[in-house]
Formats: structure tokens, C-alpha cells, sequence
């Protein structure tokens, strides 16, 4: 089984700087509504295909309040359950370096929540505020779309 890195990016999220040299990136975006849809239907192939979600990371955008709550955490956990089934799985919940002081409270209050949602998997959550990088210049995995 081959592991795998998975970038979700909501529509206007920045590009996580600190997967711009990491191999085996798989990375996609999509209109927030469908999102949720498209990440599961990724997680699903993956699976089908022997892939391991060793790495995921949710790109958010600058959206903030109950809707964008509601809908990024259904994402991140989708995500947390793919990287649970990986030995020492983890999920970086992904902003802007300048994200409002609003977005980061509603971001770390998710990281919290998903926390103590683990239970007894060796998943990692982690919350990063990144500068935007270009992803580094390589071959994609077939079926991926860079940003």
C-alpha cells in the first residue's frame, strides 16, 4: 500500500507552503458546495486503488461563521477519518498567514473538537498559518489537478 499526501483547498484557499516539496501530493479544489462530495469520492478511489492517506491538509479560505464552520468541518472530517487508518496518520487544518483573528479561533476551536473526536487512533491534528507558496514543479499523481 502506498501512502499519499492530499491537499483539499477550498475555493480561494491558499496553496499550504509547507507541502511545496513533498512527493505524492495529490491536490484538488472545488466549488465549497461540492467539496465535501469531491473529497469523499477521492478518499474513495484512493482506497479502491491501495493508497494510504498518510498526510491530508485542508487548505481553508477566508470564509468564516456557522455555514463555513459547518461545511469545512464535515470536510476535516472526512479527512481525520482517512488518515486514522494510517500508522501515525495526520491532518493540518491549513490558513493564510494574514487569516482574520476570527478564522483562526473558529480553526483552532475545530482542531480541538477533531481532537477529541480521536478516541484511540495515532492521528495528529495540527492547525497552520502559512505565507502562499507554488507547489514545487514535478510530475502529479494521474487524476490530480494542481492549483
Amino acid at each position: 500500500m502506498n501512502n499519499v499526501s492530499l491537499v483539499v483547498m477550498e475555493k480561494g484557499s491558499a496553496w499550504p507552503g509547507h507541502v511545496a516539496a513533498m512527493q505524492d501530493v495529490i491536490a484538488f479544489s472545488h466549488d465549497d458546495g461540492g467539496l465535501l462530495q469531491r473529497t469523499q469520492e477521492k478518499l474513495a478511489t484512493l482506497r479502491s486503488n491501495r493508497h494510504s492517506v498518510r498526510l491530508a491538509v485542508l487548505a481553508c479560505n477566508e470564509d468564516f461563521g456557522a455555514n463555513a464552520l459547518t461545511r469545512r468541518a464535515r470536510v476535516a472530517r472526512a479527512l481525520l477519518a482517512a488518515v486514522s487508518q494510517a500508522s501515525l496518520g495526520r491532518l493540518v487544518l491549513s490558513a493564510s498567514s494574514v487569516a482574520s483573528p476570527t478564522l483562526r479561533a473558529e480553526l483552532l476551536t475545530l482542531a480541538g473538537e477533531l481532537t477529541g473526536e480521536l478516541g484511540r487512533a495515532t492521528a495528529t491534528i495540527s492547525l497552520r498559518f502559512t505565507e502562499q507558496a507554488r507547489p514545487a514543479a514535478g510530475p502529479h499523481r494521474p487524476g490530480s489537478v494542481a492549483p
